[in-house]
């Protein structure tokens, strides 16, 4: 008789576990896989031609802050075949100058940032044209070695941006 209670005790015991194992599973709370894909069309001249169709991601945040400044914000990012592009731009709600920042990384890697509070590491303008859901960027900027780079990315559709960091 008491194996036979051990037996039912240790039955019981696992399928508490298990049970409690279910329970906690379903309580995780899964994290976003990300932006989702649009399709982006980028051409870039600098001191390495990039070109690329594909898909990308393309975020926007009407409210969003950097170093304390309120802002509106889009991004964009693309990566294939061993290559990069990101890019961030930043229109602040006080009416000061637009901000951002571009990185070019493939055979030779660029970076590019007007953002005030940050380090600043050139010089330039990002312009934004609207059109339907998505957008057109062109891009006339300096690295700080002088270097031009110029050129437009085109997204078809911002998704919203996901909040990073802060609170």
């Amino acid at each position: 008789m008491a194996h036979r209670s051990i037996r039912t005790w240790t039955s019981a015991a696992i399928a508490l576990t298990f049970t409690a194992a279910l329970t906690h599973a379903d309580q995780i709370r899964r994290q976003p896989q990300g932006p989702a894909q649009v399709a982006v069309e980028i051409s870039l001249k600098g001191a390495e031609a990039y070109e690329a169709k594909g898909q990308g991601s393309c975020t926007h945040a009407p409210k969003a802050s950097i170093y304390g400044v309120l802002a509106e914000m889009w991004t964009v990012r693309h990566q294939a075949e061993g290559r990069s592009v990101q890019l961030t731009l930043w229109k602040p709600a006080d009416g000061s100058a637009d901000m951002f920042s571009l990185s070019v990384n493939g055979a030779e890697s660029m970076t590019i940032s007007t953002v005030r509070g940050g380090q600043v590491t050139g010089n330039g303008t990002v312009s934004l044209a609207g059109a339907g859901k998505g957008g057109a960027f062109t891009i006339d900027a300096k690295a700080r070695t002088g270097e031009a780079f110029t050129g437009t990315i085109k997204c078809d559709a911002f998704t919203p941006a996901i909040a990073e960091g802060g609170n």
